[in-house]
């Protein structure tokens, strides 16, 4: 309760600063910079996101941590090679991977969109190159977008708020695809802003764009996020009877959702079945929406790093009915509040409530754009502080936050000026106690990334040309592979297979020339536990 106290004295003698001697002349520099920051502004949050994210994930080129990751990676460095997908290693169930298709191909179960985008900088050799710029287009794109329904100080503090969130510093620092669709879901707001204030139909054919591309990396965000802008893009075309505009905008979209029936006919050999569908089928046949358990037994072997995942599912979607939907509703809201207002961030929570009271109609409709998301995971088990999913809706949260900043200045300060000065030193505040969360984080980072690592450095202790038959103990790390798999297996120095007992002979025998060892699994990662 000490920082919360703390914070709540810290943010309220922000709010008084106009009062305090000399706070005039400070509003009138403020004034002064105002069309600076305005100008400059989205260059400005979008460098320092980029640098916090950066310093966050601790390490230049950082390392996945969770199935998801990998699998994502995998598929961009395919991508990077102009192929579609990899050759089915010999004997595929050696290199059973998480979230990964090893027959009839290798490749990734997920959409392709975030991969697509993954692949340049897998191609120029630096894989946080995409999630880095995705991140700083998320703060430019907030910042513009607030500054455009209010002001810049409004903007800068909605920032502020948003890059110190404990779930931006948890999961923006990632090759999660999230990070793409919040970038879609802010490109398709402002082009949608554009469009109506302007008229141009290029603007809509960006939204149509943005919209597109999101639902080829996660088609249920993008399709909750979506049905808002459908409703006012159709309203104002049929009040405009702009039915051409509106018909080139489809086929823009329906131009990019084509990627989807092209990357299933690539990977599965048939259209009409998605890499995700095949994996769901093999692997996980309970992983779907829906509130009907699904009794179906997997087609193929579950691997020990798979198993978790397929035990928590296989439970929790058997707790998961129609009855239980209200209970579900509230855990996952009241960690989605926790994972933006926990500790110190609590003071934020009243002013959030606060500004539903004084939302404007954009900010009325990003609010409900951001429950239509949340509602469309209702009938998909995940575990409720696993609050990824809503990603997309930080920066909203964020912006209320401000917006109730701001409103509580205006009924504290008769002008402008004031406010003007009230909310830079907000500004502060938050920044210096946004600090410890961002040291925090970076340490949480370090952590789970330690038996990554000493993976790594052991492996590369080994013999190059070599083949290494991993047993497992009791999982080291419930989110971790052993076991991955590569866009050209022949190049690889040294393949991490399972091992099978007798059948790890045909293997040898597919590889002679690469030597064998059989190594328990805390022999390469250590005995550290998450």
């Amino acid at each position: 309760m000490i920082p919360v106290a703390l914070s709540t004295l810290v943010v309220l003698a922000a709010l008084m600063t106009p009062r305090y001697p000399n706070a005039g002349a400070l509003a009138a520099r403020l004034e002064r910079a105002e069309p600076g920051l305005r100008r400059h502004g989205p260059w400005l949050v979008a460098l320092i996101s980029i640098a916090v994210v950066w310093f966050v994930w601790d390490a230049i080129v950082p390392i996945a941590k969770v199935h998801d990751e990998s699998s994502y990676l995998l598929q961009a460095d395919i991508f990077a090679r102009f192929r579609w997908t990899a050759p089915s290693p010999p004997i595929p169930e050696f290199f059973e991977q998480p979230h990964v298709l090893v027959s009839p191909a290798v490749a990734s179960k997920y959409p392709p969109g975030h991969a697509l985008l993954l692949s340049v900088g897998a191609f120029v050799g630096f894989p946080p190159l995409v999630p880095l710029m995705l991140t700083g287009l998320s703060a430019a794109l907030l910042f513009a977008i607030v500054t455009r329904l209010a002001n810049p100080w409004v903007a800068l503090l909605s920032w502020v708020v948003w890059i110190s969130t404990p779930m931006v510093l948890r999961f923006q620092p990632s090759y999660l695809s999230e990070l793409t669709t919040a970038v879609m879901v802010l490109a398709a707001w402002w082009c949608l802003l554009e469009w109506r204030s302007s008229r141009q139909p290029r603007w809509l054919y960006l939204v149509a764009l943005a919209v597109g591309w999101g639902a080829i990396t996660r088609p249920l965000t993008m399709l909750a996020f979506a049905i808002p802008i459908g409703v006012v893009v159709v309203r104002d075309v049929v009040r405009l009877r702009s039915w051409r505009r509106l018909a080139i905008a489809v086929g823009v979209g329906v131009a990019v959702l084509s990627i989807l029936p092209l990357w299933s006919a690539k990977t599965t050999g048939d259209w009409k079945l998605s890499p995700i569908e095949l994996y769901r089928r093999d692997y996980l046949p309970f992983d779907k929406l829906g509130f009907t358990p699904d009794t179906s037994l997997p087609l193929r072997t579950i691997s020990p790093p798979l198993q978790s995942t397929y035990d928590y599912y296989r439970l929790a979607r058997q707790e998961q009915r129609l009855e239980t939907v209200p209970r579900v509703m509230s855990e996952r809201f009241v960690q989605l509040v926790i994972a933006v207002f926990q500790g110190s961030r609590l003071v934020l929570l009243p002013f959030a409530i606060a500004a539903l009271f004084f939302m404007n109609g954009a900010l009325a409709f990003a609010l409900a754009s951001a429950a239509v998301a949340f509602i469309a995971y209702l009938p998909y088990t995940h575990w409720a502080p696993w609050t990824i999913y809503y990603l997309e809706a930080a920066p909203v949260l964020a912006t209320l936050a401000a917006l109730g900043i701001w409103q509580s200045l205006r009924r504290l300060h008769a002008n402008e000026r004031s406010i003007t000065v009230g909310m830079a030193a907000v500004v502060v505040a938050l920044a210096v106690f946004a600090v410890p969360g961002v040291l925090h984080w970076r340490l949480d980072h370090r952590q789970r990334s330690q038996v990554d690592r000493s993976f790594a450095a052991n492996l590369r202790a080994l013999p190059q040309h070599s083949i290494v038959f991993l047993r497992y103990s009791p999982r080291v790390a419930q989110h971790m592979s052993s076991v991955f798999n590569y866009p050209d297996l022949s190049a690889v120095p040294v393949w991490v297979v399972h091992d099978l007992g007798p059948r790890n002979e045909e293997l040898r025998k597919l590889a002679p020339d690469r030597q064998s060892f059989d190594f328990e699994e805390d022999q390469l990662v250590g005995r550290n536990r998450r």
